[in-house]
């Protein structure tokens, strides 16, 4: 009876093990999903900043080639210049 009893516990013990790989490799899943997210989050304000330089460079290209305004309409950028450029 003590046997059957221990090997039963041993049963418990091991799938609960199981359980806990599988649930810590989920989580680990998880976490690096998270953290790229954050790494989007944190590099928006550094991408805007990039995007409204290329924005006015195109648009600045645009009083010259026709095409390079088409682009910022394509994407709905309004990007007004200076007149004393």
């Amino acid at each position: 009876m003590q046997k059957i009893l221990l090997w039963s516990l041993a049963g418990v013990v091991s799938l609960l093990l199981m359980v806990n790989l599988v649930l810590g490799l989920g989580t680990r899943g998880s976490i690096n999903k998270i953290q790229a997210v954050q790494a989007q989050v944190a590099n928006g304000p550094q991408m805007e900043m990039v995007l409204r330089n290329l924005s006015i460079r195109i648009a600045m290209a645009g009083e010259k080639d026709p095409a390079f305004k088409d682009l910022l309409k394509k994407h709905e950028l309004n990007v007004k210049l200076e007149e004393g450029k």
